[in-house]
């Protein structure tokens, strides 16, 4: 927090000339809460049941009345890390402009929030994303799809000092009243500064450190890229998508290869499908009523490349959510993981619940 907090500063202070010569603007105060329970059985027999804050985000968001520009600042008190800090602005419809601390564009599993995801944890293509860095954005949409295109460093934190480039571009196929379908794809490269990478696949819960796959530390690393494929479908009351990816660790001892892909299905009993918004599947909004949605997962990543034995593993994911208010929803999941690193083969169950309250 500390070494964050000048930075945070100086975003609000580089922003506040524009801020000062707006329109009038509105204030909104914005909260991420979040407590897990979560129960790993490991399948050498151990067993670990935990708990806890998984987020415990505050922030508040600034727009102004005339919809050109935003701040957003939020920090994660449960994380001790900052999150979202950024000013977008607005120079015409369709197309932003984004200053700050934002996930980089990359992937459809990362471009997803914990506010709309369908199971607790991501796929296992969640190990391989760039997530948030200091950076800035040029993006767009419209009608026939959408493209971003960001240069980023570090995190406010101080940590991933590596400066790099992403692209994340959708090509919308269908669009109508009530079914979406677009592809897409996305590229990154990055150079370490530290010269090191690493990547890794938890057993269903970050408070677990049960790891179904891990590279360990990759020294002598020049550049890493990465690449993506993505496909959305929505259609009434059911979803589906599906995602591969590929990151290419350049390093002097040799190049590293790791893989990682997913399918999802989802579907509301209650009729409340998944909204597409900007090449995403934004989550169930129920309105005056109860709403539920089932979702089924399936994924795998692999870790292995030569004399780097990472690992590998397949799973496969069950999940339902109950939103019993528009700011509130309970999420229940249960993963099956079946990994095998190093010749040694571990099938860990997990089964999680979240309660979770946005604003």
């Amino acid at each position: 927090m500390l070494r964050s907090a000048p930075c945070i500063v100086l975003i609000a202070a580089a922003a506040w000339p524009a801020l000062a010569g707006a329109a009038p603007a509105k204030i909104v105060p914005t909260a991420n809460l979040q407590y897990e329970w979560a129960r790993v059985d490991s399948g050498n027999g151990s067993a670990q049941s935990v708990d806890g804050f998984r987020r415990a985000r505050l922030g508040f968001r600034v727009k102004g009345d005339d919809q050109r520009w935003q701040l957003v600042v939020e920090h994660d008190f449960s994380g001790r890390t900052p999150a979202d800090a950024f000013l977008e602005l607005s120079p015409s419809n369709g197309e932003a402009i984004r200053i700050g601390q934002f996930k980089q564009p990359f992937s459809l599993e990362d471009a997803l929030t914990d506010k709309q995801s369908a199971f607790l944890e991501p796929s296992p293509l969640g190990a391989l994303v760039i997530s948030r860095r200091i950076g800035v954005e040029y993006a767009r949409w419209g009608p026939r799809g959408t493209f971003a295109a960001a240069l980023f460093g570090q995190r406010l934190d101080g940590s991933n000092a590596s400066p790099g480039a992403s692209l994340r571009g959708t090509w919308r196929l269908r669009s109508e009243a009530q079914t979406s379908a677009h592809l897409g794809f996305s590229v990154a490269s990055e150079f370490p500064r530290s010269a090191r990478a690493g990547y890794s696949l938890n057993a269903g819960t970050v408070f677990s450190d049960l790891k179904t796959a891990a590279t360990g530390s990759l020294a002598g690393v020049d550049r890493v890229d990465r690449f993506a494929a993505e496909a959305l479908w929505l259609r009434g009351a059911w979803s589906a998508q599906v995602e591969l990816a590929q990151v290419i660790v350049r390093r002097d001892l040799g190049t590293v290869h790791a893989s990682a892909g997913s399918v999802q299905l989802t579907w509301s009993p209650t009729g409340d499908g998944r909204r597409y918004q900007r090449g995403i599947a934004a989550g169930p909004a129920p309105a005056g009523h109860v709403g539920w949605e089932l979702a089924l997962r399936a994924g795998f990543i692999d870790l292995d490349d030569g004399p780097v034995q990472g690992g590998q593993v397949q799973t496969w994911g069950l999940a339902a959510t109950c939103y019993p208010h528009p700011r509130l929803r309970v999420i229940a999941n249960l993963l099956h993981f079946r990994s095998r690193r190093a010749g040694v083969t571990n099938s860990p169950l997990t089964a999680g619940v979240r309660v979770q309250f946005s604003y």
